[in-house]
C-alpha cells in the first residue's frame, strides 16, 4: 500500500514540474521511458525484503519521499523556459533522483554487513528480520512469514504459609517456590525447541529441555528432557492450576524425564506416548563396591496418554482421557554388607512413594512407604475427566500404582498396589472461560475481560492412601483426605494472587519425618514425631508469569 502511494508521489511531483508540461518530441517521449523506468525502479526499492526488517524499509522510504519532495521544491520567483530547458531539466531530475534510488538501495544492504559474526565469515543465508509483539501474556519475535518464532516462559511464585493446629512442628514461612526462565522456538517453521532452567532455592536445575520436529500432519516428535505424558492436573503448567499446589497424586507421577515421545492429534483428540529413561541431572553413577562407579544401567519407562473432546468450543468443553506407565526402577547405592549381599543388585533397585500435605512452605512429607527394594516395574494406571460449562469448571483424577517385586532368596516380599484421587470445581464470577487445547488435552492460561481483572472461586477434594496391608510384608505408609477452598485474583495477563485454605486429615499411620517432631522437654535429645496429625493450612502466592 505506501509502496503504491511513494510511487504515485514521484511521478505526481515529476509530471507536474514547470517544465513537463511543455515536452515535446523525441526529447519528451525518452525522458517519459526513463521515468516509467524510473517507477520501476522506485517499486523494486519499496518492496521490502526478507533480509530486511520492516523498520529499516520505512526509515529507508521515509528518506526516499523528504529527497522527492526537496527535489520537487520549485525555486521562489522561478521564470517560465522553453520546452527544451523543461525537457533537460526534467532529464537531470531524473537523474540526480536515480543516482539518489542507488545510494539508498547501498544503503539497504549495509545491514547485512553489521550482522556478519566474523569479517571473514561467509554468510549462507539472508538474515531474517523479526518484529516484536505482545499475545496473551507473552512477549513474541516472529518473522513476518511466522517461520522463525522467539519467545520468553517465565515464572515467579512467591509463597507464604502458616499451619493451624499442627502438634508436629510445622512453623510458618515464606520461599521463592518457583523462579524459572525459559526460551521456546520455532526455526524453519517446522523444528521447534525449549530450554526452561530454575533457580528456586538458590540451586540451578533443568527442567524443560528438548528439540522437536513438526513437519508431519497434525504430529510432534519431540527429544530430550520434557514431561511424560501421564495426568492431566501434572501435565498442566504450574501457571495455571487453580490451586496453590497440584493434588496428592502428582507425587508419584513421571514428570520430566529424559526420552522421546510422539505427539498426534484431531479436532477432538490427541494421544501422546513415548519411551523415556531418568530426569535430566539423576543418572545414578554412584553404585560402589570398591569405591568407584559400579556403572549400573538406568531404568527405562513406556508412557502413553489418550485424550477425547467430543464438545470442543469455545466456553463449552467436556474432556475424558486415560494414561498408563510401566517404569522399571534403576539401581540404587549397592550393598556392601547385611542381609542383602546375596542378592544386592536386586536389593538396590528400590522404589519409594512419598507426598507433602498439599503444601512445600514445610516440606513435611505425612505419606511415605518407605524404601521397597526388590521390585522389578511399577505400573500406574489413571483415568480423567474435565469439563467447561461456561464459567464454571469441573475436573477429577483417579490414579493407580502398582509396585511388583523381584522373587530373591533373601526374603518374601509381596506386590503391592495404592491408589489415589482428587475432584474440583470452581467459578469465574467475572464470566471468564477456561481456555482449552485440545491438541495437548490441557487448560490454558485465563485472560481477564475486566479492567479490574477475573476473579475465581475453587473447592477441591483431595486423597492418597499409601497403606497396603499384605499378609506378608505390609506396607503402613498412610493415608489423609484434604478439602482445600481458594480464591484468586487475575490481575491481567500476567499477575495473579491466591489464597487457600486446606484442612488436612491424616489417619493413625501417617506422620512426618523426625526433622518436623515436637522439641522434647527437659533433658531428652530424642525426638518422637506423633502419627495422626490433624492441622489446617493457610497458604497465600503472589505469581507473575511472562
Amino acid at each position: 500500500m505506501r509502496s503504491r502511494f511513494s510511487t504515485s508521489i514521484i511521478v505526481c511531483v515529476l509530471a507536474l514540474g514547470p517544465a513537463s508540461a511543455q515536452a515535446q518530441g523525441q526529447d519528451a517521449a525518452d525522458a517519459a521511458t526513463r521515468l516509467a523506468q524510473l517507477e520501476q525502479k522506485v517499486a523494486s526499492l519499496t518492496t521490502t525484503p526478507a533480509a530486511v526488517a520492516p523498520g529499516d524499509a520505512a526509515a529507508t522510504l521515509d528518506r526516499l519521499e523528504r529527497a522527492v519532495n526537496e527535489l520537487s521544491k520549485a525555486p521562489e520567483n522561478q521564470q517560465p523556459t522553453p520546452a527544451t530547458a523543461s525537457t533537460a531539466e526534467l532529464e537531470r531530475r531524473i537523474k540526480e533522483l536515480e543516482a539518489r534510488i542507488d545510494a539508498l538501495m547501498k544503503e539497504r544492504e549495509a545491514p547485512k554487513a553489521r550482522l556478519m559474526n566474523n569479517e571473514e565469515q561467509e554468510r549462507e543465508m539472508e538474515p531474517v528480520g523479526l518484529t516484536g509483539f505482545y499475545d496473551n501474556g507473552y512477549l513474541v519475535a516472529s518473522s513476518a512469514n511466522g517461520d522463525f518464532k522467539y519467545w520468553l516462559d517465565g515464572r515467579v511464585n512467591l509463597d507464604a504459609a502458616t499451619y493451624s493446629g499442627a502438634d508436629n512442628r510445622l512453623p510458618t514461612g515464606f520461599e521463592v517456590r518457583r523462579a524459572r526462565i525459559g526460551l521456546k522456538a520455532t526455526l524453519f517453521r517446522t523444528w521447534l525447541a525449549e530450554i526452561d532452567m530454575d533457580i528456586a532455592d538458590n540451586l540451578v536445575e533443568m527442567k524443560d529441555m528438548w528439540m522437536g520436529y513438526a513437519g508431519f500432519e497434525n504430529s510432534l516428535i519431540r527429544v530430550g528432557n520434557h514431561k511424560a505424558p501421564f495426568g492431566l492436573e501434572t501435565l498442566t503448567s504450574s501457571k495455571n492450576i487453580t490451586f496453590i499446589e497440584r493434588p496428592y497424586i502428582d507425587a508419584w507421577a513421571p514428570d520430566r524425564l529424559m526420552g522421546l515421545s510422539y505427539s498426534r492429534w484431531g479436532r477432538h483428540y490427541q494421544f501422546s506416548g513415548g519411551i523415556f529413561g531418568q530426569a535430566a541431572g539423576d543418572f545414578n553413577d554412584k553404585d560402589s563396591l570398591t569405591g568407584g562407579g559400579a556403572g549400573t544401567s538406568q531404568g527405562y519407562s513406556f508412557v502413553g496418554r489418550a485424550t477425547v473432546a467430543p464438545l470442543n468450543e469455545k466456553g463449552r468443553v467436556f474432556h475424558v482421557g486415560a494414561a498408563a506407565a510401566w517404569r522399571k526402577p534403576d539401581a540404587a547405592k549397592i550393598a556392601t554388607s547385611g542381609a542383602d549381599l546375596p542378592d544386592r543388585l536386586n536389593a538396590s533397585r528400590i522404589v519409594k512413594l512419598d507426598s507433602r500435605a498439599e503444601t512445600h512452605v514445610s516440606r513435611a512429607k505425612f505419606l511415605s512407604t518407605g524404601d521397597m527394594k526388590y521390585v522389578d516395574n511399577t505400573t500406574q494406571l489413571g483415568v480423567e475427566v474435565a469439563g467447561v460449562f461456561g464459567p464454571v469448571n469441573v475436573q477429577g483424577e483417579y490414579q493407580t500404582t502398582k509396585v511388583n517385586r523381584l522373587s530373591t532368596p533373601v526374603a518374601t516380599y509381596a506386590d503391592h498396589s495404592f491408589s489415589g484421587y482428587y475432584g474440583q470445581v470452581s467459578w469465574f464470577l467475572t464470566g471468564e472461560r477456561r481456555p482449552y487445547s485440545v491438541s495437548e488435552g490441557e487448560f490454558g492460561r485465563v485472560i481477564p475481560k475486566k479492567p479490574f481483572g477475573a476473579v475465581e472461586l475453587a473447592v477441591r477434594f483431595s486423597t492418597l492412601d499409601l497403606d497396603d496391608e499384605t499378609s506378608v510384608d505390609p506396607i503402613r505408609g498412610g493415608a489423609a483426605t484434604n478439602l482445600a477452598g481458594g480464591l484468586t485474583w487475575f490481575v491481567n495477563a500476567n499477575h495473579r494472587f491466591m489464597f487457600n485454605v486446606t484442612r488436612v486429615d491424616n489417619n493413625k499411620w501417617a506422620k512426618p519425618g523426625k526433622d518436623w517432631a515436637p522439641i522434647p522437654a527437659g533433658t531428652s535429645t530424642s525426638q518422637t514425631v506423633i502419627l495422626g496429625d490433624d492441622f489446617v493450612t493457610f497458604a497465600v502466592r503472589y505469581q507473575l508469569a511472562f
